[in-house]
């Protein structure tokens, strides 16, 4: 079995993710970098994208995750659909917008990695699918809207 690692800084990840939401959902809100993690979120809901990469030492899968309360996820959702606060958001919009929001952050770092590679499409579950052998990379820990939000970075082993 064959680890092959990419290298990815909590500065660049920080870096994506604020871009992200400045260009998609900033209110004149900040995104705060946390240095401890945040208490389990009992609600939690999570948003993922895979790159298949292809790099010279052979494929890679990485996966980029993002977690928080699905209240802080529906706050997303009428922030970037532009709907009132107190608008029932459906949970089909609720994958459309907080994927889309893992979609643009994975797409990002993808970019980091200079290598011929795909982009799949955003999953959104109250559960992490870590059902392979996954090698945890790095994560950050941010606050938005006094809210905890992680981004993490996973790796697949392959074999050759």
């Amino acid at each position: 079995m064959n680890t092959l690692n990419i290298e990815v800084s909590k500065d660049q990840i920080l870096g994506i993710v604020q871009e992200v939401f400045a260009a998609m959902l900033d209110m004149g809100e900040t995104l705060i970098f946390e240095a401890t993690k945040p208490t389990d979120l009992v609600d939690s809901l999570h948003a993922w994208v895979d790159m298949k990469l292809n790099l010279a030492e052979g494929p890679l899968t990485a996966r980029a995750i993002l977690c928080t309360s699905e209240e802080t996820a529906q706050t997303i959702t009428r922030t970037l659909l532009m709907t009132d606060e107190d608008e029932d958001v459906s949970f089909a919009d609720l994958a459309d917008a907080f994927g889309e929001i893992a979609n643009m952050v994975g797409g990002n770092v993808k970019s980091l990695v200079r290598a011929p590679s795909e982009l799949s499409m955003p999953v959104v579950s109250k559960e992490k699918d870590m059902s392979h052998e996954w090698l945890f990379l790095q994560d950050l820990h941010l606050v938005w809207r006094s809210q905890p939000l992680s981004v993490s970075l996973w790796v697949q082993p392959t074999t050759n």
